[in-house]
């Protein structure tokens, strides 16, 4: 019975170092889309002087904070290497995270020209997948209009600058690490971010789990050795 109940102990063990999910995080208006937590509360302000139901940061240093299938991410918007006031433009629709450091209704992009920059931080290490920019004007970036193309952007992963990227309507992989700092750097564009998917990293097999498994299977074979009585000869 104890050896049935270590089996039982060693295969829950097991199955609990499961593989990697995906979480994502939809920050444009499309009716799924995750709110800052707190968002009613005195941190946070509602409509930035733009249209619909926007958030725009009060506490600029502190950016947004936000919780989804127990993924934590913390967005703080910068100009010039201060912090600045963050929008999580959801209406109209096609949006999404920008830096709004100029306070005007029509700028809701991360700009290069006021040097805006947008840092993601989560608590634990991820794989960014899927990232979704859109420009200015709520569109995406291949169909941009009169307020500039999304440009490119300079990528720094955890301190360590990956290179320069061409933001697009979807990048299918961005990296992995804990903070993704993304610099805007084409003059008279910019864009939001509209969306990203988030693979947490997968849980590690605890290293007594191979002891403990080969050791049952000893415990196993001497258990059967003892009530074969041919075996014993």
């Amino acid at each position: 019975m104890r050896l049935r109940h270590l089996a039982i102990a060693a295969a829950t063990l097991a199955a609990s170092t499961g593989a990697a999910h995906a979480t994502t995080f939809i920050f444009k208006g499309d009716g799924n889309n995750v709110t800052p937590l707190g968002a009613e509360g005195v941190d946070y302000a509602r409509d930035c002087g733009t249209v619909g139901s926007d958030y725009c940061t009060i506490n600029d240093a502190a950016g947004f904070d936000y919780e989804l299938d127990g993924v934590n991410l913390n967005v703080v918007a910068f100009a010039e290497g201060q912090p600045t006031r963050l929008i999580q433009d959801v209406v109209p629709g096609d949006s999404g995270l920008g830096a709004f450091s100029e306070m005007n209704p029509n700028d809701d992009q991360t700009q290069f020209d006021t040097g805006e920059s947008i840092a993601f931080t989560f608590d634990e290490e991820v794989t960014v997948t899927d990232v979704e920019f859109n420009a200015g004007g709520d569109v995406n970036c291949s169909s941009f209009g009169d307020e500039g193309p999304c440009g490119d952007f300079r990528l720094t992963i955890d301190g360590m600058v990956v290179g320069v990227i061409a933001a697009q309507d979807v990048i299918g992989f961005l990296g992995t690490g804990m903070s993704f700092l993304i610099e805007a750097l084409t003059p008279e564009g910019g864009f939001s971010i509209a969306q990203l998917t988030v693979n947490a990293s997968e849980v590690p097999v605890p290293a007594a789990l191979p002891l403990l498994l080969s050791g049952l299977a000893g415990l196993g074979f001497a258990a059967r050795k003892r009530r074969d009585p041919i075996a014993s000869r």
